[in-house]
């Protein structure tokens, strides 16, 4: 019992604190910015499952280069309108275009087996973050300016879920 008054004593005077840090791992400060970590992601779908050789048949260049340029004015800007009814927006047809395509093809896709392999994300659904990281793949390899990313397929689906 008097190494608990000791422990209790030491954590009193503070010393007890210093040894629970040291008991601690330590957790080191991200570096990566976002995008460098939606790259990562990308790379280990595309590497790891048919994503970008599906998404290649499925989606003609014509229709990607309009994703890209509608992702280029923004979710917001092109969903908002004066009258404040999403549909009105200048690029609703073009965004609720885009979200449908990706919930038809995780539909698809939850039979092929390669989809297995994606990366797994601790509150997103794999799957989807499968076909927007091979969209962002293929926008790439077109040069868009403005890639998708998890966070912009999050504001689809709140503003047309």
């Amino acid at each position: 019992m008097g190494e608990r008054k000791g422990g209790l004593f030491e954590l009193l005077k503070g010393r007890g604190q210093d040894r629970k840090r040291e008991a601690e791992p330590r957790i080191e400060k991200e570096t990566r910015t976002y995008d460098q970590l939606m790259d990562e992601v990308t790379d280990w779908n595309i590497h790891h499952t048919d994503i970008l050789e599906l998404l290649r048949h499925e989606v003609e260049e014509e229709r990607l280069a309009t994703w890209s340029q509608a992702l280029g004015v923004g979710i917001r800007k092109g969903l908002s309108s004066t009258s404040g009814n999403v549909k009105e927006g200048p690029l609703f047809p073009v965004f609720l275009d885009l979200y449908r395509f990706v919930n038809g093809l995780r539909t698809k896709l939850l039979a092929n087996p390669t989809m297995k392999n994606v990366k797994r994300m601790e509150r997103s659904d794999s799957l989807l973050v499968s076909i927007v990281c091979g969209i962002r793949a293929l926008q790439k390899e077109r040069g868009a300016k403005r890639l998708i990313d998890s966070l912009q397929w999050m504001l689809l689906e709140r503003y047309l879920g």
